[in-house]
């Protein structure tokens, strides 16, 4: 557009543009100001150049003036924002270096509070955004030995433990002391509690007592959680008593459904034996409360990945799974789950002894991903939330203190895997929660939703037909049968094969 003496009205409008910047930024709206200094129409006039210039040293002023104000988060946000706007490195990093001494600080507090693992997580945070020195330095490392100390600690390894809390201590040079030693005291006690738990396992291991091993193995897991051994030998004594005493109930595991002989699976040649019986499966369902009987499917070819079709009725509940040498898994077959407190009243699928509601949260698997409904105060990756995806490697914080690392191993499969980081654990002494879509790996690769070391070739359970298979390289056996590649099974199986062996076993109430 022109005016009748023949010039331009847009001859000035980079100047109106730069004085908006300049308002903005003089009443400290730098965000603004960025913006209007970087529109395509004025980003290259030199004086648009200087005035981002000066609105990035404005922003690390104002960084210094935040992190005064105990504001680290807005300090960070405001450096970042100068970096972009290509502030000088030298003097970001001085005021980086500056905002990590005055934060350094607040992170001691957390250690004076005897919270390792919130310190590394915080330095972690700090460390993405450039913001380090070697006050934060030398926290970390006092805490990455003192949280090795309590991880070893929770192993058994107590000389570990003891070596781990003097490392901390020499770094820690008469800090965070009234913490440390009590640290070394829980360890010291927890040691002496273990020690004659351990021995008297060990002996009736040896004895071949295995209803007093098993008891055994869950007193030396309460003080230790993940004592190897312990898990090894509570693993081997359920087979061992399965094997001796089908029908044997024992408390707390939840009871075994009695047997009963499938007629139809045998032919007037094959007589029945009598010491293995065929039990029908009995599925977990609300409504559902008779046993269900597979009826003979006829020979075809099946696919690799079996997936459930449309309207079918599936095995729905929750069971047990003992995987000998490895540990015991809580699985879940429902699509929503419900993470919750434990005890007599509980209705959550995942019971957890810890502060926490009775209905503390909802998982919820939607295809091949999973939605995180949160009905309590909940957090993943430390940020509070309502209802979010989750992802690979995301860490749930239920309350204030119970945490669970969700993991979604394979990329062929739906099924994920919880496992308690905290020092929390269900009324069951198990070793992780499977929430399983259509198929559970058990395999000694990363891809596993049942890690088993050793394991040469992939073991895998799958839903079909309204009933749960399994598929294994070769032959294996089933409650003592011979079968060939896959074979159907029922919430009572013990599956023994090559290199590996492991039971079902079904739960009939919420409460455990």
């Amino acid at each position: 557009m022109a005016n009748p003496g023949g010039k331009s009205t847009m001859l000035g409008h980079w100047r109106m543009v730069l004085r908006q910047a300049e308002e903005a930024a003089r009443a400290g709206r730098y965000d603004e100001a960025l913006v209007l200094a970087s529109r395509p129409d004025v980003v290259d006039h030199h004086h648009a150049v200087r005035l981002r210039t000066k609105l990035a040293l404005d922003l690390i002023a104002r960084a210094s003036r935040r992190g005064e104000s105990d504001d680290v988060a807005g300090a960070i946000e405001d450096l970042d924002l100068a970096e972009r706007q290509g502030a000088a490195p030298d003097t970001l990093a001085a005021a980086r270096l500056s905002l990590a001494d005055k934060v350094s600080a607040e992170v001691r507090g957390d250690l004076d509070a005897g919270e390792p693992a919130r310190v590394i997580e915080r330095i972690e945070q700090l460390a993405r955004h450039k913001v380090g020195g070697p006050a934060l330095r030398r926290t970390r490392e006092i805490a990455e030995a003192w949280q090795s100390a309590l991880d070893e600690a929770r192993r058994g390894e107590f000389g570990r433990a003891h070596d781990q809390l003097d490392r901390a201590e020499r770094l820690a040079a008469g800090s965070a002391h009234m913490a440390l030693a009590g640290t070394r005291r829980d360890v010291e006690t927890r040691q002496k509690a273990a020690a004659p738990r351990v021995e008297a396992l060990y002996t009736a291991l040896t004895a071949g007592k295995w209803a007093e091993v098993l008891t055994l193995s869950e007193s030396v897991l309460e003080a230790i959680p993940e004592h190897p051994a312990a898990r090894q030998a509570r693993t081997r004594a359920w087979q061992q008593i399965g094997a001796l005493s089908p029908s044997a109930s024992w408390p707390d595991r939840g009871a075994r459904m009695p047997q009963a002989a499938l007629a139809s699976d045998r032919t007037p040649a094959e007589p029945a034996s009598p010491s293995v019986e065929a039990a029908p499966i009995t599925w977990l369902n609300a409504t559902l409360r008779t046993p269900f009987v597979p009826q003979p499917q006829p020979q075809q070819p099946q696919p690799a990945r079996p997936a459930p079709r449309a309207g079918e009725t599936g095995p729905k509940g929750r069971f047990l799974v003992w995987v000998d040498t490895v540990g015991g898994y809580l699985v879940c077959l429902d699509d929503q789950v419900i993470l919750g407190r434990a005890g007599p009243d509980s209705q959550a699928d995942v019971p957890l002894m810890g502060d926490l509601s009775r209905n503390h949260a909802t998982l919820v698997r939607d295809g091949d991903s999973y939605v995180l409904r949160a009905h309590q105060p909940t957090f993943v990756n430390g940020r509070a939330v309502e209802t979010t995806p989750l992802r690979d490697g995301d860490v749930i914080r239920l309350g204030s203190t119970v945490e669970l690392e969700f993991r979604q191993p394979s990329p062929v499969s739906s099924t994920a895997r919880l496992s308690i980081v905290s020092r929390h654990r269900l009324p069951l002494a198990v070793d992780g929660v499977l929430l399983m879509a259509e198929t559970c790996i058990i395999d000694g690769s990363p891809q596993a939703h049942i890690p088993a070391p050793g394991l040469a070739k992939p073991v895998v359970l799958y839903r079909q037909a309204g009933a749960l298979w399994c598929r294994a390289t070769g032959g294996f056996e089933v409650d003592g049968r011979a079968c060939a590649a896959r074979a159907p099974l029922t919430l009572q199986s013990s599956i023994l094969g090559d290199g590996f062996s492991f039971s079902l076993e079904a739960l009939g109430t919420k409460s455990v």
